[in-house]
């Protein structure tokens, strides 16, 4: 009887946390269902440009679904480069050549089944290379998605120790007591974000160091921006982990986020390619922080871009900053009215 009290307890307990009983049985479904949609079929069908290949072969490719534009060699290596074809097929003596852009294992994939079927019609099959335009076909799955993870890895841990301790902050009446000082709010926020934002500085430097120095990681450009990237996506997660650490009530409360807050950011980091996901899912990318971390990180260290070409990015994670600052702001009015 005394073990059926225990349970009937915990059974009590958790049934009457509506959110802890949400996070057993609905944020599961929630991200198997994500998982699904996906990693399921692509109906991408991808864009290449040819040069000198027979016609069986280009009509075989049309056949495929794949739309194949003849364009001169280098023509087809600037779009290439731009992004604006995902390969670029041509005949180099007796071998097939298909150069890519970078690493991507479902336009890689797509691309050579099609070549591969189309050249299997022929009776004189050529040999077919598959080359890279930023990187090469022995670099390891590290070094063609290592960007990724240092976005994900910063803003995972950064997220949840900041949500943490400003759920701590406010269980030790810190936060009550500050608020009955004569200081601003937009005060409070600012000084607890520079300083839970000294440290986010400090683990950036540390894990993008230890990626390029000890695990040596690719790096064509410059050091000095990838660090700037890695302290924006952490002062991103400070703003946003402070905000949502407004929801709970303890730091158990502030865990249950990851699989809402957190997860749905690793699928669209850049780790599965955006474009070919169905539904048209690559467009909630533009709402997380980590989707535009990894591109600006992928511009910099895989092809070797300049502040000019991540502009964009750098500013939509100053955008998060700025509005989840003014959030936190907004946010302590039940604290203190000022």
């Amino acid at each position: 009887m005394k073990t059926f009290n225990i349970v009937r307890r915990i059974a009590v307990q958790i049934f009457n946390d509506k959110r802890s009983l949400a996070m057993i049985l609905i944020a599961p479904l929630f991200i198997l269902t994500l998982i699904y949609l996906l990693l399921g079929n692509s109906d991408y069908k991808p864009t290449v440009a040819e040069s000198g290949l027979p016609a069986q072969i280009v009509a075989s490719l049309e056949a495929d679904g794949l739309t194949v534009n003849s364009l001169p060699a280098e023509e087809a290596g600037e779009k290439l480069k731009n992004g604006k074809i995902d390969a670029f097929v041509y005949k180099d003596g007796n071998n097939l050549k298909l150069l890519f852009r970078t690493y991507d294992a479902v336009k890689t994939g797509l691309v050579q089944k099609s070549v591969v079927g189309a050249v299997q019609g022929l009776s004189s099959a050529s040999p077919i290379d598959a080359e890279y335009l930023y990187g090469s076909s022995g670099d390891s799955l590290f070094d063609n998605l290592g960007y990724v993870m240092l976005g994900i890895v910063s803003f995972f841990i950064i997220f949840i120790i900041a949500g943490i301790s400003f759920v701590r902050e406010r269980t030790n009446q810190t936060m009550e007591r500050l608020m009955m000082t004569p200081v601003r709010r937009w005060q409070v926020v600012l000084g607890y974000t520079l300083g839970f934002g000294f440290f986010a500085m400090l683990q950036s430097i540390l894990l993008l160091s230890y990626g390029i120095w000890v695990l040596n990681m690719t790096v064509l450009g410059s050091a000095v921006t990838a660090g700037l990237i890695m302290l924006l996506l952490a002062m991103s997660a400070v703003c946003i982990g402070a905000f949502f650490s407004i929801f709970s009530n303890s730091e158990f409360q502030m865990m249950q986020f990851i699989p809402v807050i957190v997860i749905p950011q690793i699928f669209f980091s850049g780790l599965i390619s955006l474009d070919t996901m169905p539904y048209h899912l690559g467009a909630l990318s533009k709402i997380m922080p980590v989707y535009y971390a990894c591109s600006a990180l992928k511009t910099v260290m895989i092809t070797g871009g300049g502040i000019a070409e991540i502009c964009p990015d750098i500013a939509a994670l100053l955008m998060f900053i700025v509005i989840f600052f003014f959030m936190n702001i907004l946010a302590l009015k039940k604290y203190r009215k000022l």
